[in-house]
């Protein structure tokens, strides 16, 4: 079943440009599609997000970093 939608002038003519041999309704479900696919992308880093809080190792890479960046700029960053 197709619908009837209305969209501005400039928008009109970004989807003409952009649809080739392609339908309006391909280029805007590619469109959709892509934005499922990048909320995927974020929601998938997001389980990654203070993976790392509390570890011990990066704790002492952090130091290390500090001090190499305070040798090499002469001031103390404080993390």
């Amino acid at each position: 079943m197709s619908k009837q939608i209305s969209v501005s002038d400039e928008v009109y003519r970004e989807l003409t440009e952009i649809k080739g041999e392609k339908s309006y309704s391909e280029v805007i479900s590619g469109a959709l599609n892509m934005r499922k696919e990048k909320k995927g992308d974020i929601e998938t880093l997001r389980k990654f997000f203070g993976i790392l809080k509390g570890d011990k190792k990066l704790a002492e890479l952090d130091k290390i970093i500090a001090e190499e960046r305070e040798r090499n700029y002469g001031r103390k960053f404080d993390w």
